[in-house]
C-alpha cells in the first residue's frame, strides 16, 4: 500500500503541477510587468516604424516570467499531503510515536518552505526594488542561517537530530557537539550552491528530478519508505515544471524554487539521520559552489591579480566554451545521475 502511496503523491504532483504552470503564467507575467520601470511615452511621429525598442516590435522574445517555484511548493504540499493520508489509512501505525514519522516528514516539508521563503524574499526584492542582485549577500545568508538553524531546532526538540555521519569504509564518525555547526553550514552552503546553479534553464529542475529519485529509492534501502512520499511527490512535480522550464523557457524557479529545493534536498536526508546523502545526491551543486568559492579564494588571495579559471561557476564556464543550454542541461543531468548513483551505493555499504 506505501507503494500506491508513493504513486499517488507522484503522479498528483505532476498533475498539479502542471495545472498550476497553466495558472500561474499570466498572472507572474502580470505581476513582474506592473513592477517594471516604465519609460514615458514618446511623441509618436507618423513616419515612424517599430524598431528594435520599440514594445511592438515582433522580433524581440518577451521575458519568461520567474517565480515559478511557486507553484512547484504547492503541488508538493497537496501531493504529499494526499499521499501521507492515503498509507496512513492502510497502515495506522505510521501515525505512532515509533519513528517518528510524521514528526519527521512535518518537519522536512517546513525547512523546505522555509528556505523557499528566503528565496521568495529573494525575488521580491529583486522585482520591486529593481536590484537585479536580490537582497544583500549578507541578508541573504543570514535568513538561510536562520531557516537552517530553526529545522535544526525543531529536530534537536524531536530528539532526530543526527550527532554524526556514516561514511563508507569508516563505519559511522561521530561529530558530537560539531554536529549541529556542520549540519548548519552544510544547509546554507548547499542553498547558495542550488542558487548558483540556477542560471541556466531547466538545470536546476532536471538535476534536483535525478535527485529526488535518487533519494527516494535511498529511503527504501535504508528502511524510511513511507516517508519516501515526499521525495516521490517532489519528483512529479519537477518533471511537469520541466514542461515549462526546459530551455527555452517559459517559466523560471526564481529563487523561491531554487531554494526550496536546496532546502528539500538537505533537509530530507538530515530529517531521517543520514545527512551524508546530501553530498552524492547535490554533487552537480557542490562542483557548482565548489568552482565559485575556489574562484574568490584565489582572487582575494593574489589581490585580484590571478583567476584560476576564465568565468565560474561550471555552467558559465561551459557556455564560454561554446555549449548551448540545452547541452549543458544534459550534461548537469549526466551528473545528477551519477550522485543519485553514488548515493545508492553509499546507503548500502554504510
Amino acid at each position: 500500500m506505501i507503494r500506491f502511496a508513493l504513486i499517488v503523491a507522484s503522479t498528483l504532483g505532476f498533475v498539479l503541477t502542471a495545472a498550476m504552470g497553466n495558472l500561474m503564467v499570466p498572472l507572474l507575467r502580470a505581476f513582474q510587468s506592473r513592477q517594471q520601470p516604465t519609460r514615458p511615452p514618446e511623441p509618436e511621429r507618423p513616419d515612424a516604424a517599430p524598431g528594435p525598442d520599440s514594445d511592438e516590435d515582433p522580433e524581440r522574445p518577451a521575458q519568461p516570467p520567474t517565480m515559478g517555484g511557486l507553484c512547484l511548493m504547492v503541488g508538493v504540499l497537496a501531493a504529499v499531503g494526499v499521499g501521507w493520508t492515503a498509507a496512513c489509512v492502510a497502515e495506522p501505525q505510521l501515525l505512532g510515536t515509533e519513528g517518528l514519522l510524521s514528526t519527521r516528514l512535518l518537519i522536512a516539508l517546513f525547512g523546505a518552505l522555509l528556505f523557499g521563503g528566503v528565496g521568495l524574499a529573494d525575488d521580491l526584492a529583486r522585482i520591486r526594488r529593481r536590484a537585479p542582485l536580490g537582497l544583500r549577500r549578507g541578508t541573504r545568508l543570514l535568513l538561510e542561517a536562520g531557516a537552517g538553524a530553526v529545522v535544526l531546532l525543531l529536530l534537536g526538540a524531536s530528539r532526530c537530530l543526527a550527532t554524526g555521519l556514516a561514511l563508507p569504509g569508516l563505519g559511522y564518525v561521530e561529530l558530537g557537539v560539531l554536529a549541529p555547526l556542520v549540519w548548519e553550514a552544510g544547509l546554507v552552503a548547499l542553498a547558495e550552491s542550488v542558487r548558483i546553479a540556477d542560471g541556466i534553464d531547466g538545470l536546476c529542475c532536471g538535476t534536483a528530478f535525478a535527485a529526488q529519485l535518487g533519494l527516494m529509492l535511498c529511503m527504501t534501502i535504508l528502511g524510511w519508505f513511507p516517508l519516501a512520499v515526499f521525495p516521490a511527490a517532489l519528483a512529479g512535480a519537477l518533471m511537469a515544471f520541466l514542461l515549462w522550464n526546459f530551455p527555452p523557457a517559459r517559466l523560471r524557479l526564481g529563487s523561491v524554487g531554487s531554494l526550496f529545493l536546496a532546502g528539500a534536498l538537505g533537509c530530507a536526508p538530515l530529517c531521517i539521520g543520514w545527512p551524508d546523502l546530501a553530498l552524492p545526491l547535490g554533487l552537480p551543486y557542490w562542483l557548482e559552489g565548489g568552482m565559485v568559492a575556489v574562484q574568490i579564494v584565489v582572487y582575494q588571495t593574489t589581490h585580484g591579480k590571478k583567476q584560476l579559471f576564465r568565468t565560474a561557476p561550471l555552467h558559465r564556464w561551459m557556455e564560454l566554451r561554446g555549449s548551448s543550454a540545452v547541452q549543458i542541461f544534459y550534461t548537469f543531468c549526466v551528473l545528477a545521475l551519477l550522485g543519485a548513483a553514488l548515493a545508492l551505493q553509499w546507503a548500502k555499504i554504510s
